[in-house]
């Protein structure tokens, strides 16, 4: 089974004028569609793919029209593939439901689990809008352990928005990491997939391999005192799952990593 990860577009129909700081920084940047379309070509030109997996912040602010015109853009795209979302700090819970998923707006966290033939697909929630890092509270947790409980009789592929090793990145990966890997550990896991930093990270946590996928828009490159470059962006991994294991197959970039702006992030 061929998986295509996709993280981090930061879509928004038309970015907010700016003459300072992060959303000046924005306006630089290239329309992250034109990177989209760009991975998915390439991605369809190495190989079939059979799943798609959005690692959150599809948006960049949660407009229930970008919702709408996203859900529009992946079906066209992959109109006979299953393309399975986890929501990041940038989403709108409320929004999502309404526009990505067409149902009554809610706050709950966005929780499911999928079944394909090697595994079951669980996506976690640990979004909260205007929270940088993340957070989950005990009811998510209790959430998971009940779920592996019950899905024993295939490894589970665990996908969520926030890094869980905090060496990976400058910025603070989800405070309730720990916690997670601690429930993780005691279940048959295919790997977990995430997003969050934009930029590319492996390693093995106990038997557990780990992911983090190349954003589709910017990457921030900390320079200290608060300081932080960002360069445009792009990419995308693809993994094959065979004889009940998953491995990393391709990881391409398919930007320039020109500059867009440095910015003084302590006045944001």
């Amino acid at each position: 089974m061929k998986i295509l990860q996709l993280s981090d577009l930061h879509y928004r129909s038309h970015y907010l004028p700016a003459t300072t700081g992060y959303q000046a920084m924005l306006t630089k940047m290239e329309n992250p569609l034109t990177y989209l379309d760009r991975a998915i070509e390439k991605a369809k030109e190495m190989t079939a793919i059979d799943l798609v997996l959005l690692t959150g912040d599809l948006t960049e602010d949660g407009q229930i029209a970008d919702y709408r015109f996203l859900r529009e853009y992946f079906t066209k795209k992959f109109p006979d593939t299953p393309v399975m979302v986890t929501l990041g700090n940038h989403d709108i819970k409320e929004n999502f439901y309404q526009g990505w998923l067409k149902n009554a707006p809610s706050s709950n966290y966005y929780n499911f689990v999928s079944e394909f033939d090697p595994f079951y697909l669980v996506s976690f929630d640990t979004s909260v809008y205007g929270n940088a890092d993340g957070t989950i509270d005990k009811a998510q947790l209790n959430w998971l352990e009940e779920v592996l409980s019950a899905h024993q009789d295939k490894p589970v592929l665990f996908m969520t928005h926030h890094h869980l090793i905090a060496e990976q990145y400058a910025t603070l990966n989800l405070p309730q990491s720990d916690q997670l890997w601690q429930i993780l550990k005691r279940y048959t896991i295919l790997a977990v997939l995430n997003g969050h930093t934009h930029y590319h990270y492996h390693k093995t946590v106990g038997q557990i391999p780990y992911y983090t996928a190349d954003g589709l828009s910017f990457l921030g490159q900390d320079e200290g005192d608060g300081i932080v470059r960002f360069v445009q962006h792009a990419g995308f991994s693809l993994y094959e799952v065979k004889a009940g294991q998953l491995k990393e197959t391709a990881r391409e970039i398919v930007t320039s990593g020109k500059l867009l702006q440095k910015v003084d992030m302590r006045s944001c």
